[in-house]
């Protein structure tokens, strides 16, 4: 915009002119640099890819123009990724439609040539049509579409393509139309848009501008690039006054990353912007008062262990062979369930207790029931980590059986384990 403002004095006359004179093409030699898009047939087996082209043409005293285009469009084949050189030539004839102020439509046809290097040159015809955008007597803005039809492998590419098209040896306009338009083309903010295009009438000395007048916001967060001073927002994020990233509770973690946006002032945040909890334990570390709970763990609101209130007996379905001390794996899911408990609850100690029938003497049964009991203990502290201090093994014997010792499953039954789980 700074290159318009200082040149705008030298074009405004033409600029002004072109607005006026558009009742017709102006004749002279045309030169169209281009680049855009090739849009192969599918069939080809070669890649889509950017095209640059040029073109310089003729444009008569009337609708009627003809141009000859060089275009190149480089690309790989789709399969094996092979180069593929790619050069077109073409002679077009471009017939101008009715403008509408400085619009110019088109519409365009012609033939040529196509190389596809390694391979063959293929002729073509191709028709399509564009328009162009006056910016003053010799200078546009062109844009241009055709459909290319390959006549020898029958395939059918499109090409879009965006350029400048300029008109050597123009005539130009009248002076008396020019100073005329002159008044009417008044830029009261100096920002190099005239003020019947301006949208923005009051834009602040030296602000870069957009072409409706309007002071630039790059990175489209509402907040002009002049006065942006985070100018690479992202999409969508919303922004204080100086273009910033909203960080509501000013803990770090701008708002669109930030998971916990009320975290109270002070507090230390992870990357997700909530505060942290370095034993996991669910109490953020501000206000655990027992920082170091184990994992887990059962804590209160405070991060401290939570007591039993009262003991708490499991009974473990574990059956013994008969003079057996040996535990069947069979059984370990029940003995995972006490230390699971007595993982949630690191205060709590456990007593395991051991059973007999009255099969024997009643001291060979003491001491049996000792043993299992110690076997049930063994488990959880060397096969479950469970620390040993927290468990404890005790034997009652035939002492304490659930029914009487008439049968076989009774007998069965009255071999059995207890854990009684109680606080320190």
């Amino acid at each position: 915009m700074s290159m318009l403002l200082n040149k705008r004095t030298l074009f405004i006359s033409l600029i002004a002119a072109s607005s006026v004179t558009q009742a017709q093409q102006e004749e002279g030699v045309t030169i169209a640099p281009s680049i855009g898009y090739y849009n192969m047939d599918n069939h080809r087996g070669v890649d889509n890819t950017t095209a640059l082209s040029l073109g310089l043409g003729y444009q008569f005293d009337n609708p009627w123009a003809v141009e000859f285009v060089y275009l190149n469009a480089d690309s790989d084949t789709s399969v094996s990724g092979n180069n593929v050189d790619v050069d077109q030539y073409r002679l077009d004839a471009l017939y101008h439609l009715a403008e509408q102020g400085n619009w110019s439509p088109y519409l365009a046809a012609g033939v040529g040539t196509t190389d596809f290097s390694p391979g063959e040159n293929n002729a073509l015809i191709n028709a399509g049509g564009g328009v162009k955008y006056a910016l003053n007597q010799d200078f546009s803005l062109r844009a241009d579409f055709r459909l290319i039809k390959d006549t020898e492998d029958h395939e059918l590419d499109n090409l879009t393509m965006v350029g400048l098209h300029y008109v050597f040896g123009a005539k130009p306009a009248p002076t008396q139309e020019v100073e005329s338009i002159m008044v009417q083309a008044a830029d009261t903010d100096n920002d190099g848009v005239i003020d019947k295009s301006d949208q923005c009438l009051n834009t602040p000395a030296g602000v870069s501008v957009d072409m409706k007048g309007c002071a630039l916001d790059s990175d489209k967060d509402g907040v002009a690039d002049h006065k942006d001073q985070c100018l690479n927002t992202p999409a969508g994020v919303s922004v204080d006054m100086k273009g910033c990233v909203l960080d509501s509770d000013n803990d770090g973690v701008v708002d669109h990353k930030d998971q916990c946006l009320n975290t109270p002032a002070g507090v230390s945040v992870n990357m997700k912007g909530c505060a942290l909890d370095s034993d996991n334990d669910g109490v953020a570390n501000h206000l655990d008062v027992c920082p170091n709970s184990k994992v887990g763990s059962k804590v209160d609101a405070q991060g401290c262990y939570i007591a039993l209130k009262e003991a708490k007996s499991i009974r473990l379905d574990v059956q013994f062979a008969s003079n057996s001390t040996l535990v069947n794996a069979k059984y370990f899911p029940q003995i995972r369930k006490v230390a699971a408990f007595l993982k949630e609850y690191p205060k709590a100690n456990v007593v395991i207790e051991g059973h007999t029938d009255n099969s024997g003497s009643a001291a060979y049964n003491q001491s049996l029931s000792e043993k299992r009991a110690q076997a049930i203990a063994h488990v959880l502290t060397k096969d479950l980590g469970v620390e040993s201090s927290r468990v404890s093994a005790i034997g009652y014997g035939e002492e304490k059986p659930l029914m009487s010792n008439d049968s076989a499953e009774n007998r069965e039954a009255n071999r059995r384990v207890i854990a009684v789980i109680s606080s320190k």
